[in-house]
């Protein structure tokens, strides 16, 4: 039997006697490591570009102005008033996307220091979603420019408000929510490699469904209410829109709905992590 299969076999044996709450406490141990790493992915992702992490900030801008240019004519909106909404849509959409389909692969990724050392596994998703929610906070900068330059140059209402600071608590949630989903993907994807390509149609198939660019008002109607209750991607939209884009305190009973699916997500990636254990080790 070759070194690194003994080693392999000494991590898994070590990591079965551990509880929840031994990995919580050996994943504290290793947090400099995930910080690390994930400062390294934001660096390899813009390594060698002479405009380097802006481009985070260029991207979501770029996208907003060829949706709108097609879709607030199509629509009938005013191209302003309708890039904003979009605007706000992307960003949220990129970072809950972002969750699972790169969550997916953080495992296969990290699959060298799995071989060599008991790491915790609950540590490389959360990798991942601390990069995915940086791009989505520079997202929210580039927002924030884009609705200071509408306001100050066509009075667009209401522009920056004190209603921004809830963009603190939804950077939190969405961390909360995008940890579990990454995880449950990027163990999926560890036992059926078709995971990857599967999420990329079901990520398009919410993408639609969801009102990133759709108006609200459509998915209140009767044959939509159910879709949009079950849907975690509107309660998001509902409380990052309310406060960024109209100016007011966000529902509280979407505050609930998000609760709810943070719930539940752990529960499943709890779940998830219990079923396969160290043996995914195996498989990557």
């Amino acid at each position: 039997m070759a070194d690194s299969d003994n080693i392999v076999l000494k991590t898994v044996k070590v990591s079965s006697r551990r509880s929840f709450g031994d990995a919580a406490v050996e994943f504290w141990r290793y947090r400099h490591l995930c910080f690390h790493l994930a400062s390294a992915d934001l660096q390899s992702r813009f390594r060698r570009s002479a405009l380097g992490i802006i481009w985070a900030l260029i991207h979501p801008l770029a996208f907003t102005f060829l949706y709108s240019i097609v879709l607030a004519t199509i629509f009938q909106q005013s191209f302003l008033d309708f890039s904003v909404y979009v605007f706000a849509g992307l960003i949220l959409w990129e970072a809950i996307s972002g969750f699972m389909i790169l969550g997916s692969h953080s495992l296969i990724n990290a699959a060298g220091y799995l071989k060599q050392s008991a790491i915790p596994m609950l540590l490389f998703p959360i990798r991942t979603s601390m990069t995915v929610t940086f791009i989505f906070v520079l997202g929210i900068v580039s927002f924030a420019l884009y609705t200071v330059a509408v306001s100050v140059l066509y009075g667009f209402a209401p522009g920056v408000t004190i209603y921004w600071l809830w963009s603190l608590p939804i950077c939190a949630a969405l961390f909360l929510f995008g940890v579990p989903l990454a995880t449950i993907t990027a163990y999926l994807n560890v036992q059926f490699r078709d995971t990857q390509q599967i999420l990329i149609i079901f990520t398009q198939a919410v993408w639609f469904a969801s009102p990133v660019f759709f108006a609200r008002n459509v998915f209140d109607t009767p044959e939509l209410q159910l879709w949009a209750t079950i849907n975690p991607v509107v309660a998001f939209c509902d409380v990052f829109r309310d406060p960024l884009v109209y100016g007011r305190a966000p529902d509280p009973t979407d505050w609930i709905a998000i609760g709810i699916w943070v719930c539940i997500a752990w529960v499943v990636a709890f779940w998830v992590m219990a079923s396969s254990g160290r043996k995914t080790v195996f498989n990557l």
